[in-house]
């Protein structure tokens, strides 16, 4: 018996099948083949079915991302708390006594699986700089205001303008107010997007205006040392991007069912 079973805040199978069954299908179950929910027939109460149409058998797990899961739904859901409490990948084992292969493999999938197609517009205030790791380097910016942050990866040694500018047109909303250090790549951005630009010279020991995306590296350098040790440069998007999913979505982390309503949905199978 596993530590799992006995914590009181982990709902029993039976409830999870509950929650996953209306997160994946809603009120009906439709057969995920020809999208009909007349000739679906319940062959296991909220765990298998059939469709007497075309003769297709689906369970919860085999319409979405969780295909092929090996270990048990209740396994599954104390791995998403422990995932979102950002355990490292030992303690979380040390909880369910699974494997660390294994947990390993799931806090990539709840990474991969998660939606992030939100819209992000800064404005006001907007503080821009620039972090580097090995053969990458990641352009930021954070809005002061509403505390929004944008990250991106960008997979070459050094930015240069063309860079810069790109985030700029795509996220800063035109009229703010940009605040950067003296970097050369941000030189005149004022003269290709309506907005005003303010400089912090480090060297002259001004840091005041870019004080708070500074704090921003400080904090996904925590994050990742925390939960994964290291990261490889291939898979550092992935990692920022649930980092900045964290810093914005908070109601994704706040519960597993959050993160599972974010992530599933069932996927409609070829005839």
């Amino acid at each position: 018996m596993t530590f799992v079973s006995s914590l009181s805040q982990i709902p029993d199978e039976k409830q999870i099948r509950k929650e996953l069954k209306k997160i994946i299908f809603g009120k009906r179950v439709k057969c995920p083949c020809c999208g009909r929910a007349m000739h679906v027939q319940q062959l296991k109460k909220n765990k298998l079915w059939r469709c007497r149409k075309c003769r297709n058998r689906f369970s919860l797990t085999s319409v979405t991302w969780l295909k092929g899961m090996k270990i048990s739904i209740v396994d599954l859901y104390a791995l998403i708390w422990c995932w979102q409490k950002k355990m490292n990948v030992q303690q979380a084992c040390n909880l369910t006594e699974l494997s660390i292969p294994t947990a390993r493999r799931y806090y990539e999938l709840f990474r991969d699986n998660l939606k992030l197609d939100f819209d992000v517009i800064l404005e006001d205030k907007v503080q821009m700089d620039e972090a580097f790791v090995k053969k990458a380097f990641i352009m930021g910016m954070k809005d002061i205001k509403h505390k929004r942050i944008k990250l991106q990866v960008v997979m070459k040694k050094a930015p240069d303008k063309h860079d810069a500018m790109e985030l700029i047109y795509q996220y800063v909303k035109p009229g703010s107010t940009l605040q950067t250090d003296g970097g050369s790549i941000y030189s005149g951005c004022e003269n290709w997007w309506p907005l005003t630009h303010k400089r912090d010279i480090h060297k002259k020991f001004e840091f005041g205006l870019t004080s708070e995306i500074e704090g921003i590296w400080a904090n996904l350098r925590t994050f990742i040392r925390r939960m994964y040790h290291h990261v490889t440069v291939e898979k550092l998007p992935k990692i920022v991007a649930e980092f900045e999913a964290r810093f914005m979505h908070k109601e994704i982390f706040d519960n597993p069912l959050g993160f599972l309503k974010n992530s599933l949905s069932c996927v409609r199978l070829a005839l």
